[in-house]
């Protein structure tokens, strides 16, 4: 009898959850033309943080400058190799500065050749195609693919890190990360 009442109690708990108003909170929304919040501010971090890394002939990196667009505490992954590089901020920029210093680069400027943004609240991630010029406009010395993670700080949008991948023999950007957007 005590297993009948069990089971009987069992039943009519499932059978209660299944029933009553269902929570608005959580329906999908059904609108499939979605337009970034704050896609314009994101750009502009990205945009900020490829310009800190940038300078010209007869400068000098701006190496104290670049920290202002991330958080402290950001990781920067590279896929340069077949095995992820995982470098903190403060090693990305001593790297950097060896890179120059060593190589004797006097140019190096990056952009974005095609951006996508996505976000949620306070949080966003951008998928930017870059190319890198190094001692001359000439030529673009190399070209890949960033995947920017960003946070909302009381100071605006900052970079959280930077995961990417360069086009090699084997790896060519596709088209889709080429387009105009």
């Amino acid at each position: 009898m005590k297993k009948l009442l069990t089971a009987i109690a069992c039943v009519l708990t499932l059978a209660a959850c299944q029933t009553g108003e269902k929570n608005t909170n959580l329906e999908v929304a059904t609108d499939t033309a979605y337009t970034v919040p704050d896609d314009a501010a994101i750009k502009k971090a990205v945009d900020d943080a490829y310009t800190a890394l940038s300078f010209k002939k007869g400068e000098q990196p701006r190496l104290n400058e670049i920290k202002n667009y991330f958080i402290p505490e950001a990781q920067m992954i590279n896929f340069r190799t077949d095995t992820a590089q995982i470098t903190s901020l403060t090693g990305i920029i001593n790297l950097y500065k060896q890179f120059v210093s060593e190589n004797h680069i006097q140019l190096f400027y990056e952009e974005e050749l095609y951006g996508k943004t996505e976000q949620f609240g306070k949080i966003a991630q951008r998928i930017s195609t870059y190319k890198t010029y190094l001692n001359t406009m000439d030529t673009i010395a190399e070209r890949g693919v960033n995947s920017f993670q960003l946070i909302e700080t009381p100071a605006g949008w900052k970079v959280s890190s930077i995961i990417w991948d360069v086009e090699k023999p084997a790896l060519k950007v596709p088209a889709y990360y080429l387009k105009k957007e």
